[in-house]
C-alpha cells in the first residue's frame, strides 16, 4: 500500500492532530526500515483482541521464511512490513481478502441431478 494512503487513513480516523502527526511520522520511519508495508486493519489476520496476529497467520509468515515485521500502532492501526517484494505479494494474495460465503438466496434449489429445479415443469 502506498505510504500516502496509509497516512491519509490515519489522519482521517484520528481526531487529535498531534497524535495523527506523530503516528504518521512513526509510519514514515517504519516504511524506511520495511520497504513493502501493508495496513492490515480490515484484513482477517487479527486475533480476538485485535492486538496481535492470528496464530495461523504467524505460522504462514514463518513458513515463508522471509523477513517481516508486525507493528501495532497505539491508535489501533496495524502495519505489516516486508523486505522482499515477492513475500509481500504472496502475503497480500493470501490474506488481503478472505473468501466470504454468501447464504443461498433461494432455499428450494435442489442440485440433485434427477430432482433438480432445472428440470422442465410437467403440465398435465
Amino acid at each position: 500500500m502506498e505510504l500516502e494512503k496509509i497516512k491519509e487513513a490515519i489522519a482521517a480516523s484520528t481526531r487529535d492532530e498531534e497524535l495523527a502527526s506523530a503516528t504518521c511520522y512513526e509510519v514514515e520511519a517504519y516504511a524506511r526500515l520495511w520497504p513493502f508495508v501493508f495496513m492490515i486493519n480490515d484484513w482477517d489476520v487479527w486475533n480476538g483482541s485485535k492486538r496481535a496476529l492470528k496464530l495461523q497467520v504467524v505460522r504462514w509468515l514463518e513458513d515463508e521464511a522471509a523477513p517481516y515485521d508486525f507493528f501495532h500502532i497505539r491508535t489501533g492501526f496495524g502495519l505489516l512490513g516486508f523486505k522482499d517484494q515477492e513475500a509481500a505479494k504472496a502475503f497480500e494474495r493470501r490474506w488481503s481478502s478472505q473468501p466470504q460465503v454468501a447464504p443461498a438466496s433461494n432455499g428450494d434449489w435442489n442440485p440433485h441431478p434427477l430432482k433438480s429445479t432445472f428440470e422442465p415443469v410437467h403440465v398435465n
